[in-house]
């Protein structure tokens, strides 16, 4: 670990701030959540924390550039993906489970109605969005995602699929109906018979509309039975959540359950996957492609920490190396070693951070 000159390390808990005064205590990773909550608001007002927010804002994305990145804001730095969003930039995917990558690959060429089970922050939601992303630009699938699951009803659910292939060019006669609103019939009842003929078109002509769920375990029973009627009518459904959510489609549902092919259990990433999504990281981080290059700023022993202080859960994964990543921040800006020296090593998790030089 870099020092400061005087014999103590960069950071020491013990060691003063510009002012004197010890080191002030804090969770880094909520600093940068509360930076995210007023990136952009130019208005801010001054005040304690305002201030200390923008300052420490400076420092982080200082800390950024001398790593040869560019960020024009918090939200751009490494491992804050998660904080801000459900989509996850294409090059961070770690494709570290191959069996369940051939298996539902497999299904969906199948033509299967699929349901991926696993617990929280394994990777399902990442996923989701590779599914977007990459069956959204075959030309054999129109791929509709149901945002909100929450917040869902029957004729929302009729609606994405209405609307994914009107992007697509099938619409419903909307003739037929004898009220819409914005291109969708306002009665579930007459959404339901749209999406109807609009599926019957896209089989038709030999592609597939693929309705992507997750959340399953927050879905309202009439939203499960909504969607078994969409599978009935030629939709295929791609179902995720956690295993209490096939347990419940299993009791509210078992007609639905009965039809899912599931994969279960996502593979935690092993010390190599944690070190590749650091790599990918830091390679997206300034727009370089990632070709297999060795992680930046973390030592074998951190990448080991962060794997055993995680589980190999993805989602955890991104939280401890963004402390980290942090952390490291403010060892480089108060010690003023280049940038070459700074390393993340397991014993920085356990120190304080302060303000001062």
């Amino acid at each position: 670990m870099a020092d400061d000159g005087n014999g103590r390390a960069a950071d020491d808990p013990d060691r003063p701030t510009g002012d004197g005064r010890p080191a002030e205590v804090d969770t880094v990773g909520g600093v940068v959540d509360r930076l995210r909550s007023v990136d952009g608001d130019d208005g801010r007002e001054s005040g304690v924390l305002t201030d200390q927010l923008r300052e420490v804002e400076n420092r982080l994305l200082a800390f950024g550039r001398a790593l040869g990145g560019d960020p024009g804001a918090v939200a751009d730095l490494p491992f804050t993906e998660e904080a801000g969003t459900d989509r996850m930039p294409e090059p961070l995917y770690v494709r570290h489970d191959a069996e369940m990558l051939n298996q539902v690959t497999s299904w969906l060429l199948q033509e299967q109605h699929i349901g991926l089970v696993s617990r929280y922050g394994t990777g399902k939601t990442a996923f989701r969005e590779i599914v977007r992303r990459d069956l959204g630009e075959h030309a054999d699938f129109l791929v509709a995602v149901l945002d909100n699951p929450r917040e869902t009803t029957p004729r929302k659910v009729y609606a994405t699929v209405l609307r994914r292939a009107a992007e697509a060019g099938y619409e419903p006669d909307i003739r037929d109906y004898w009220q819409t609103r914005d291109g969708i019939p306002w009665a579930t009842e007459d959404a339901k018979e749209a999406a109807r003929d609009v599926v019957e078109g896209v089989r038709a002509d030999g592609a597939t509309l693929l309705l992507v769920v997750d959340e399953i375990e927050v879905l309202p029973a009439a939203i499960l039975s909504t969607l078994q009627v969409a599978g009935d009518m030629g939709v295929r459904l791609f179902l995720m959540g956690t295993p209490e959510g096939k347990e419940r489609v299993a009791d509210l549902r078992g007609t639905l359950d009965s039809r899912l092919r599931y994969y279960e259990g996502i593979e935690p990433f092993g010390p190599e996957d944690v070190a590749e999504y650091v790599a990918r990281s830091f390679a997206c981080f300034r727009d370089e492609p990632y070709e297999g290059q060795a992680p930046d700023l973390f030592t074998e022993a951190a990448i080991r920490d962060v794997h055993e202080r995680t589980e190999g859960i993805p989602r955890e994964v991104r939280i401890e190396c963004r402390e980290l990543f942090t952390r490291a921040a403010f060892v480089w800006y108060r010690t003023g070693q280049p940038i070459e020296r700074i390393r993340i090593t397991p014993e920085l998790r356990h120190r304080r951070f302060g303000m001062g030089r």
